[in-house]
């Protein structure tokens, strides 16, 4: 599936999405590839990519010239620009994991919550999440996703039909 840019106006952070996807997807890669591989012009890949750099999602490399002129800059993503909190319930306990923006587990934590109430669930979570986060200086943390066991509040349960 390519990803494709878009010339209306709400398409901003659609565009900024796709150039942050692109560089995820291919880095090292430089403006004028991000460009042609999402139909944007190279104008408007740098501006994005500017944006981008300030804000501290990536991270521009530049190789040492080999001949004459200077080697096109090359883009990735900055693994220290963002993180996320991946929490998962399960019937003995909650486990949490701070993973950066390559995708890789920083930190971990598990805490025994057998039969734990949703009230006290959300409670620990909070405080996972709140500690997790504080063990990257200045880290900001983007989102927290969960998973859960279930399906939840089901009597019965069949595996044919277009539901499944």
């Amino acid at each position: 599936m390519a990803l494709r840019g878009t010339n209306q106006e709400f398409g901003r952070p659609y565009n900024r999405r796709i150039v942050l996807e692109s560089i995820r997807l291919n880095g090292p890669i430089a403006r004028g590839d991000i460009a042609r591989g999402v139909g944007l012009t190279v104008q408007t890949v740098s501006t994005i990519v500017r944006e981008l750099e300030e804000q501290g999602y990536i991270l521009s490399l530049r190789e040492e010239p080999k001949g004459r002129g200077l080697p096109p800059a090359t883009l990735r993503i900055n693994p220290e620009g963002g993180f996320a909190v991946g929490i998962h319930l399960t019937p003995l306990g909650i486990d949490a994991a701070l993973i950066n923006l390559s995708g890789d587990v920083i930190e971990s934590m598990h805490s025994e919550a057998p039969n734990v109430t949703p009230d006290h669930a959300f409670d620990q979570i909070g405080a996972m999440v709140r500690d997790l986060a504080g063990r990257r200086a200045g880290g900001r943390v983007l989102g927290v996703g969960m998973a859960l066991p279930g399906p939840f509040g089901v009597e019965s349960m069949s595996f044919i039909g277009p539901t499944t």
